[in-house]
């Protein structure tokens, strides 16, 4: 009760704040679905469920800047997570929380967002940085958190500034700097987190590069970050690379992505490939192919084919329709971890989704 209206009061307050200040915006994603998955037990036991998030993160935040002077603004955005199926929510602005300014100079951001991974596989990941089994989400954009069961135990959490949470797709403490666009098509970032140990700067901290060429119908991106654990002992090494081909009403994309843990070489690299047909301006087809390999400290790999077709009622209301199936190189665990959605015990899987997806 005292959650609900600690939540009630902050939405009152920025619905006030966004009446009172053209500048101010509240948005939101709504996605909830119903989806069908075997071979969940060693057993081959299926499991019906409805999930939020399965296609689209849901999530709700506030938004917005203020001119300063001229094109000088200062910005700001909270975002946090939205569980439809339950109701609840993850630790208030989870996902993002920064301020900052932009101009002319380009922009600044301050507090915890995105990696560079994810904000440059966004622009060119097969399924649009969506899907809760995305291979480039959970290992290419380092957002694999450990579970019951795993083989790989905190896969990502121990490295960079995430005061030990599970995913490093996010960091907090880090400053985002991205510079004005180079012959108007191409972005440089660089961000820095800050792992705030007494006596030891790199200990925890991130360090990161990445560019965005869009042009034309072409959209390339690359990003490369070292993240530290926190004795300083061990590196974290994540590099991504895609590109994406508009050609009339096909959208061709492929992406590559590797990352490496100095002391155990452990290495993890994922092979991503989709076509996009926009079959109107209301229906679209979408298919993808992700291989995942594990190498160094062990052999492991996984393939999953993806199938999915959207229909848009409108710019903010859509239903979908998706198929996935995964394929692991062996039932072991450290095979099927990879495949995402596979149940212990088993080599394959099916996942069938239906759901709907609200913006606001």
């Amino acid at each position: 009760m005292k959650k609900s209206l600690i939540a009630l009061t902050v939405l009152s307050a920025f619905a006030t704040t966004a009446a009172a200040q053209s500048s101010v915006t509240l948005y939101g994603v709504i996605d909830v679905a119903t989806q069908y998955t075997s071979n969940q037990t060693a057993t081959g036991s299926k499991k019906l469920s409805m999930d939020a998030s399965s296609w689209v993160p849901s999530r709700w935040g506030v938004k917005g800047s203020e001119v300063i002077d001229g094109d000088l603004k200062a910005n700001f955005r909270l975002e946090s997570s939205l569980d439809v199926d339950t109701g609840t929510a993850g630790n208030l602005f989870n996902r993002n929380a920064t301020v900052g300014l932009s101009g002319g100079f380009g922009s600044f951001d301050a507090g915890r967002q995105d990696g560079l991974a994810f904000s440059a596989l966004l622009v060119v990941d097969p399924m649009n940085n969506c899907s809760a089994a995305n291979p480039n989400l959970a290992f290419s954009a380092l957002n694999k958190t450990s579970a019951a069961g795993d083989a790989i135990t905190n896969l990502y959490g121990a490295h960079g500034a995430t005061n030990g949470a599970g995913s490093a797709m996010r960091q907090n403490n880090s400053i985002k700097y991205s510079m004005p666009a180079v012959l108007g098509h191409l972005v440089f970032s660089g961000m820095y987190g800050f792992g705030e140990k007494a006596g030891d700067a790199q200990a925890g901290s991130y360090t990161g590069v990445m560019g965005i060429y869009s042009d034309a119908g072409v959209t390339a991106s690359f990003s490369y970050a070292q993240l530290k654990d926190a004795l300083n002992k061990s590196t974290l090494s994540a590099f991504t690379t895609g590109a994406k081909f508009v050609v009339n009403d096909f959208t061709l994309k492929a992406t590559y992505s590797e990352n490496e843990v100095n002391t155990t070489k452990r290495k993890l690299s994922v092979v991503g490939l989709g076509v996009e047909y926009a079959m109107s301006p209301q229906t679209t087809l979408l298919g993808a192919y992700y291989a995942t390999k594990r190498a160094g400290d062990m052999n492991a790999k996984a393939d999953e084919f993806v199938g999915m077709a959207k229909y848009a009622f409108s710019k903010r209301s859509s239903v979908y329709a998706m198929m996935s199936y995964a394929k692991a190189g062996s039932t072991q665990l450290k095979d099927t971890d990879l495949g995402l959605f596979i149940g212990a015990g088993n080599s394959s899987a099916n996942r069938l989704t239906v759901g709907m997806t609200h913006m606001f």
